[in-house]
């Protein structure tokens, strides 16, 4: 199945759920209702979906720094498994294998990602996909502020008696875990999105997928995360990739109907 047949299957599909008698009956009965959720979703407007999933991030930004996620992540229940994590992977942590994972971490870097990010953004500028600089800036930006917040405002210590190596700064969240999500998810979509073929979506979807769990893992095994820590990498990374993926389908979509508008 090609890109552009894919498209027009979820077109068609989401036109008969639209059409089915439960959706118009409740376009019927709340029809105030149905326009703001339809404008929530919408993609012809910032104020559409962009809006409604930087909204979402935001929210979910302040829930992970409220003070009910500091108690969650410094109960005694939470703790202890995080302790357990940390003592089973080192216990198994051989040399070779750290030295691995060391080295794939590396990728998630400042370094790393402040080069890889700079040169892909200076790149679609010169293409004029400047939406997808955007996106890019929009990941590395609002996903760097999320670590620098969480890291700050909880200031947990590393598992430093475990430790493959030091690290000076906090725990939480993990770093690592959220540029791996948020930044190199965004590669992922980038080439998912300019493929055609379908098969290559799944494969590019699960080498992401996999290479998501390996960074996660590389924090763990080299005990330099708990957890807790990557878990909330991950899910502030997804915040950020969801938002930029929204932006740049914002602003394609009004590229091409502008497009469109001045063809007619």
């Amino acid at each position: 199945m090609t890109h552009k047949s894919y498209m027009k299957y979820v077109s068609t599909l989401a036109n008969k759920l639209m059409g089915t008698k439960t959706v118009i009956g409740v376009k019927q009965k709340n029809p105030k209702t149905f326009q703001f959720i339809a404008n929530r979703i919408s993609l012809t407007r910032f104020s559409g979906l962009p809006l409604t999933i930087l909204s979402i991030a935001i929210f979910s930004n302040m829930l992970l720094l409220f003070d009910f996620t500091e108690d969650t992540i410094n109960s005694k229940e939470f703790i202890e498994i995080d302790t357990f994590i940390t003592k089973l992977f080192f216990s198994i942590r051989s040399e070779s294998l750290a030295k691995v994972f060391y080295l794939l971490s590396k990728l998630c870097d400042i370094p790393a990602v402040s080069i890889i990010g700079t040169s892909l953004s200076i790149l679609f500028l010169i293409k004029k996909k400047y939406y997808y600089a955007i996106g890019i800036i929009t990941s590395l930006l609002g996903s760097g502020l999320s670590i620098y917040l969480g890291k700050n405002i909880f200031e947990i210590d590393r598992p430093h008696e475990y430790a493959y190596y030091q690290e000076n700064y906090f725990s939480f969240p993990s770093g690592h875990a959220t540029i791996s999500v948020a930044f190199y998810g965004l590669l992922f979509y980038f080439l998912i999105r300019n493929n055609y073929s379908f098969k290559t979506w799944g494969i590019s979807a699960a080498i992401a997928f996999v290479f998501w769990i390996l960074i996660g893992i590389s924090r763990l095994y080299l005990c330099v995360h708990y957890f807790s820590d990557v878990i909330a990498g991950y899910i502030l990374g997804f915040l950020w990739l969801i938002l930029s993926i929204s932006i740049i389908e914002w602003k394609n979509f009004n590229i091409k109907h502008t497009h469109h508008q001045n063809l007619k």
